[in-house]
């Protein structure tokens, strides 16, 4: 691939989908390991989303720790790494029933805890926001957003996208994709990370079988 997807006006949507799914072919037929596929799929990712900085989070454990990472520092991937939630003792957090608590966006999206009469979530689970600036401006009713640690906007990332690997309701990860520039996903690149999660979803649950 030659670069993100916003660099190349003239690409066409079904060609961009057409060599991403070349591409997972590609990774389906040389790896077995999900961390090598995750290495993989963070690239195609990256070109899909044309947002500076794309991370995969991967089921290990009781929680969904980063497996690959592209653009992000590595400050930022070490603080965000553990989504769990724990106690002052630092023992996990379970809900209702004895699953670990998985704390922000990140948490929410992965657990399917969505409303998706907000505009910041999609009919397919995935978290948009153009400008995290501007969301946390707003004032969202108590519990839209639930309790957010807001690194991403620390950081100063204004685009953020998070897309679930989800597949026969098996959550296997996620895809994140920040950017410092505002609007960087649009609704046809947020519908080819949708696909491509989708694909990978079927990556994973061969290799995590």
């Amino acid at each position: 691939m030659a670069g993100p997807a916003h660099n190349s006006s003239s690409t066409s949507r079904l060609d961009l989908e057409r060599r991403a799914f070349l591409d997972l072919l590609r990774i389906a037929n040389t790896m077995a390991n999900p961390k090598d596929i995750a290495r993989q799929l963070v690239v195609v990712a990256w070109h899909l989303s044309g947002c500076e900085a794309v991370a995969i989070r991967l089921k290990n454990g009781p929680g969904y720790p980063y497996a690959a990472s592209l653009g992000f520092p590595e400050q930022f991937i070490s603080l965000e790494d553990d989504l769990c939630a724990k106690d002052e003792e630092g023992r996990l957090l379970r809900g209702e029933h004895r699953q670990p608590i998985l704390a922000c966006l990140c948490g929410r999206v992965l657990t399917g805890q969505v409303n998706r009469l907000q505009p910041f979530f999609t009919d397919r689970g995935s978290f948009i926001t153009p400008s995290t600036s501007q969301l946390l401006a707003s004032h969202p009713e108590p519990g839209c957003l639930g309790h957010t640690r807001n690194r991403c906007h620390g950081a100063g990332y204004e685009t953020v996208g998070l897309f679930p690997i989800r597949r026969d309701d098996v959550t296997y990860g996620l895809i994140q994709c920040n950017d410092h520039r505002p609007g960087r996903l649009t609704a046809e690149s947020v519908d080819l990370m949708e696909n491509l999660a989708v694909s990978a979803a079927h990556l994973f649950q061969l290799a995590m079988a």
